[in-house]
């Protein structure tokens, strides 16, 4: 290598190579976003340097054990454990501080740090001491419910009262109209919805995204069932009165296989205003894929109000929703546009009313199969 050194090739010869690094459209379908308190950091984040309300701190399976400490650790465990590509962020924020003679406003509230960092994850939760722990997850449900585009909210309890119904965390979510995914397990140390989200999103499916996967009554082993531990220290299962009280609130809950494994599901698939928690992740994945590529397709050169665009528009909504299909996920797809000359009249807008319909397939929770066993009657 010496002959390298001032030669032609080090002196004449360039092929200058840039680096570039592209964010990947609908990744955020993929994430968690965890909201904390700054005054949290220290317990929760005591790997990371000055943490600053207004941050974001990205953790994944290789960094987490650590960055994290306290409650925050013991949540992420399950997760990575399963969800090992995974990302999940932590959005800090701050709230208004006593002072003299005046309160001390704070520098990135809740609902400013939601909006700058919302687009980190689609799923999102909220971590802090019992004392904020009700009001923060009512706020953020608020924040999600009014954006559910790029937002469902995720929350794990161990509360007790809800098999009286009388918690006040789901009260207070339900007078807030919420639209949250609750999920109940009595370990204290754990959060049963992170621990879901990690086995959903623990591999990719046909379509090259975890989008689309098994919300519930899918098998995992990082954590035990739902119910009180008993004397030997495991978890057991909820009673058939307590599932029915939980499915009656749409609060989810994990219970054993029963198949002489460590392996529990989850039961439960709804929000808890009713919706279908699995068919609102596709659904908002769908709509924000085709609003990117739409984006893309129509400020080009010379892209005009005619039948080449329209045509070009719905080449795009086929293109999105054929992975589902092939998936196995969406069946019964149709293309129920009317053609270009039938569209609402408009100067530089397309307008598609009742553009398409499919069916979306959901997961097997019950199986029931009868037979007949014939017998020959013996002599003796």
């Amino acid at each position: 290598m010496s002959q390298f050194k001032n030669s032609i090739a080090q002196s004449n010869v360039n092929y200058p190579i840039e680096t570039v690094i592209n964010p990947i459209a609908g990744e955020n379908y993929s994430r968690a976003l965890i909201f904390m308190n700054v005054t949290n950091a220290a317990t929760y984040l005591p790997g990371v340097q000055s943490a600053a309300a207004g941050d974001l701190v990205e953790l994944d399976s290789s960094n987490y054990g650590s960055l994290t400490g306290g409650r925050l650790k013991n949540w992420l465990v399950p997760f990575f454990t399963k969800a090992t590509t995974a990302k999940v962020g932590i959005a800090i924020f701050d709230t208004d501080q006593a002072g003299d003679p005046d309160p001390i406003p704070a520098t990135a509230p809740l609902d400013a740090v939601y909006e700058a960092k919302k687009m980190y994850g689609y799923f999102k939760f909220a971590i802090g001491e019992s004392a904020e722990y009700n009001d923060l997850q009512v706020s953020l449900s608020n924040l999600c419910s009014a954006d559910p585009l790029y937002s469902t909210l995720w929350v794990g309890t161990s509360d007790e009262g809800v098999f009286s119904n009388n918690s006040s965390l789901i009260t207070s979510l339900n007078n807030a109209e919420s639209k949250a995914r609750v999920i109940y397990n009595a370990n204290p140390d754990i959060n049963g919805a992170l621990a879901q989200l990690g086995a959903t999103l623990s591999s990719v499916n046909t379509t090259g995204t975890p989008v689309g996967n098994s919300i519930d009554m899918l098998q995992f082993n990082t954590i035990g069932a739902s119910g009180a531990a008993g004397d030997d220290g495991e978890y057991v299962n909820l009673t058939a009165t307590q599932k029915a009280t939980l499915d009656t609130q749409h609060i989810g809950y994990q219970t054993w296989v029963g198949d002489g494994t460590e392996n529990v599901v989850t039961e439960g698939s709804l929000c808890l205003n009713g919706d279908s928690v699995g068919a609102n992740w596709l659904k908002a994945y769908i709509e924000y894929m085709c609003k990117v590529t739409t984006a893309d397709y129509i400020t080009r050169m010379n892209v005009f109000r005619n039948n080449q665009t329209y045509q070009g528009i719905l080449l795009i909504l086929t293109d999105t929703v054929r992975p589902f299909l092939k998936f196995g996920r969406l069946s019964g797809f149709k293309l129920t546009a009317p053609t270009f000359d039938k569209l609402p009249t408009s100067g530089d807008q397309i307008t598609v009313p009742n553009a398409w319909e499919a069916t979306y397939i959901d997961n097997v929770r019950e199986v029931t199969v009868y037979g007949t066993l014939y017998l020959t009657q013996p002599t003796r």
